[in-house]
C-alpha cells in the first residue's frame, strides 16, 4: 500500500510526470498542453523570426560585399592612373579585378562617357538556386536588370558624389527591395579632366522584400497567434482531457485493479483504443492472478499426501517400543516413496522456474537433434517398462543451438508421456525433419501415439501444470509443461494435436543451426 501513495498523488495533477524506478521522486516534464501551445507559438512566429533573422545576416553579406567592390574599384583606379587616363591599356587589369572580385566594373570619362565596362559576376550559387524558388516564374533579379531601371550613369548620385568628394560606397536595396547592391565609386585625375571608376555587386534577396512589409506581417502574425490558440486550446480540451480522465480512472483501480466494470471507452477513438488496451491487461492480470491461484492450490494438493505420509510415519515412530519388522518396513518404505516424491516435486518445479526464466547462464552448444532422438527411442525400447511397445523412429540430420541436457530432458518428457498413452501393446513413432524455408530453417519433431488420444475439452490444459490424465500415483503433471518451457527456451514452440478417433500427436519446432537431406528410417518393434 505504500508504494501506492506516489499513484494516487498523481491525481488531479495536470503535466504529465513518470515516477523514477527505485526513488520514489517525481520528474517533472513539459505536459502535452504546454507542448501544443509552444508548437502553435513556434509555427506561427517563425516567418517573422527569419525574416528578422535574415535582415542580420543581410548586414553581414552586405558588409562582405562592399568589401568586395571596393577592392575592385581600388585596383581598377590603380589601373586606369597607372595607364595615364589611357584605359583599353588597362582593360586586362580591369578584368582581373573584376572576375577575382566578382563584380561589375565601368570606367567613365569626366563627361559621362562609359571607358570600359568589365562585367566579373560569379555563376549563380546553390544558395541563389534555392532563392529563386521564392520570386516564382520571373527569376531572381539581377545587377543588369537594375542597371536598365535605374538612372544612366553619369545622373546617378553615387557618381556624382563621387566627383564632388572623390570617393562614394554603400549598400541599398533595388528593384522594391529584391536585389541587395553594394557599390564603390572612385574618382580619379584623367588627361582631359577627372573620372569615376565604379564597382557593384548584387545579391537577391526574397526575404529582404519580406522586411519591408514587416509591421503588417507581425499583425497578420499576431492575429494568427490568437487564432492559432484558441484553435489548440480546443484540441488540447478534446485529446487532454479524455487522457488525464482515462489516468483518474486507471489510477482509481492501482489498490484493486481486478475489481470493478471495465474502463469506460472514450472518444476520440485512439483514446477508447487505450481504454481497451488497459481492459486487455486488467484481463490478463485477473488470468494470471487464476493461474496463480489454482496452480498454488494443486501445489499444496501434491505436497499434501507425501507431507501427510512422512508425518504419519513420524507419528508412527514416536510411540516408542520395538515395532515388527514388517511394520518398520511398511515405514521405511512410506518414508522412502514419500520423500522421493518430495524430491521429484521439488526438482521439477525449480527446472521449471529455470526454464520459463529462458535458461540464463546455461551454455549452449550445437547438437544433432536427429541422433539426439534416435538415442532417446533406442532407450525407450529398451526400458522394461515398455517391453510390449513399439517404437519407431525417422530422423534426419538437424543441427540445432541448445542446452543439451535440457533439451534432451524435454524430448524424454514427451516420448515418456507418449509412451504412458500408448498403453500395452501400442505404438510410437518419433520423427525429425528439417525444413528449409524463406528466411530461416526449422527443425520439427513430430511424437505421435496410438494411444486414446486427448479429449477436445482437455486440449487446452495439457501444458498446465500439475494437469496430468495418468492414472493416479503416476507422474506429477510438471513432465509437459517443464518440456514446453524449455523448448521455448530455446526460441521454439511445443503444440498438441488430437484428431478424433485418433492418438495424439505433439510437435516441437526449433531453429536450425544447419540441416541435413538423409533420412534414416528405422523399425524398432520388439522380437516378440
Amino acid at each position: 500500500m505504500r508504494a501506492l501513495r506516489p499513484l494516487r498523488a498523481l491525481r488531479g495533477r495536470t503535466d504529465v510526470a513518470p515516477l523514477r524506478e527505485g526513488a520514489g521522486v517525481v520528474e517533472r516534464r513539459t505536459s502535452l498542453r504546454g507542448r501544443a501551445y509552444a508548437l502553435v507559438i513556434a509555427v506561427v512566429l517563425a516567418p517573422v523570426a527569419v525574416i528578422f533573422g535574415a535582415r542580420q545576416l543581410d548586414e553581414l553579406e552586405a558588409g562582405r560585399m562592399l568589401a568586395d567592390a571596393r577592392r575592385a574599384a581600388e585596383a581598377a583606379r590603380g589601373a586606369v592612373e597607372a595607364s595615364r587616363g589611357a584605359p583599353p591599356a588597362a582593360l586586362a587589369s580591369i578584368e582581373e579585378a573584376a572576375a577575382r572580385e566578382g563584380a561589375r566594373v565601368r570606367v567613365l570619362d569626366g563627361g559621362g562617357r562609359v571607358l570600359a565596362d568589365r562585367d566579373g559576376e560569379p555563376a549563380a550559387s546553390l544558395r541563389d538556386r534555392a532563392g529563386d524558388l521564392f520570386f516564382g516564374p520571373e527569376g531572381a533579379p539581377t545587377l543588369r536588370d537594375h542597371d536598365e531601371a535605374a538612372a544612366p550613369l553619369p545622373e546617378r548620385a553615387e557618381v556624382r558624389r563621387a566627383l564632388e568628394r572623390g570617393r562614394d560606397e554603400g549598400c541599398s536595396g533595388a528593384l522594391g527591395g529584391k536585389l541587395l547592391v553594394c557599390h564603390a565609386a572612385l574618382r580619379f585625375d584623367a588627361g582631359d579632366g577627372p573620372g569615376v571608376v565604379l564597382a557593384q555587386r548584387g545579391s537577391p534577396r526574397a526575404i529582404r522584400a519580406l522586411y519591408d512589409v514587416r509591421y503588417p506581417l507581425l499583425k497578420l502574425s499576431l492575429y494568427a497567434l490568437l487564432s492559432g490558440l484558441a484553435l489548440c486550446a480546443l484540441l488540447v480540451r478534446r485529446v487532454v482531457r479524455p487522457i488525464e480522465a482515462l489516468r483518474d480512472e486507471v489510477l482509481s483501480r492501482a489498490e484493486a485493479p481486478l475489481s470493478g466494470e471495465a474502463i469506460t471507452a472514450r472518444a476520440p477513438r485512439e483514446i477508447g483504443d487505450l481504454a481497451a488496451a488497459f481492459n486487455a491487461l486488467f484481463a490478463a492480470i485477473a488470468e494470471q492472478g487464476r493461474s496463480n491461484h489454482a496452480f498454488m492450490v494443486d501445489l499444496v494438493h501434491e505436497l499434501k499426501s507425501p507431507v501427510a505420509a512422512v508425518r504419519a510415519a513420524a507419528d508412527a515412530m514416536r510411540g516408542g517400543g520395538d515395532l515388527p519388522a514388517a511394520r518398520a518396513e511398511r515405514l521405511g518404505r512410506a518414508l522412502h516413496d514419500s520423500s522421493q516424491r518430495l524430491d521429484a516435486l521439488v526438482t521439477q518445479f525449480l527446472e521449471l522456474a529455470r526454464a520459463e526464466a529462458g535458461l540464463p547462464g546455461e551454455e549452449r552448444a550445437e547438437v544433432d537433434v536427429g541422433a539426439l532422438v534416435q538415442g532417446l527411442a533406442r532407450a525407450l525400447r529398451e526400458d522394461p517398462r515398455h517391453a510390449s511397445l513399439r517404437v519407431d523412429a525417422e530422423v534426419a540430420e538437424a543441427r540445432v543451438r541448445c542446452v543439451p541436457g535440457r533439451l534432451e530432458s524435454a524430448i524424454q518428457n514427451v516420448l515418456d508421456n507418449a509412451a504412458s498413452f500408448a498403453g500395452e501393446g501400442g505404438a510410437v513413432r518419433a520423427r525429425v525433419r528439417a525444413q528449409v524455408r524463406v528466411q530461416r530453417g526449422a527443425c520439427e519433431i513430430e511424437v505421435t501415439d496410438t494411444g486414446p488420444g486427448i479429449p477436445a475439452e482437455d486440449l487446452p490444459r495439457v501444458f498446465d501444470r500439475f494437469f496430468t490424465r495418468r492414472s493416479s500415483g503416476r507422474g506429477t503433471g510438471l513432465g509437459l509443461a517443464l518440456a514446453r518451457a524449455i523448448v521455448e527456451a530455446h526460441g521454439g514452440t511445443l503444440e498438441a494435436a488430437s484428431p478424433p478417433g485418433e492418438g495424439a500427436c505433439f510437435t516441437i519446432r526449433l531453429p536450425l543451426v544447419s540441416h541435413g537431406v538423409h533420412t534414416q528410417p528405422t523399425d524398432d518393434s520388439p522380437g516378440v
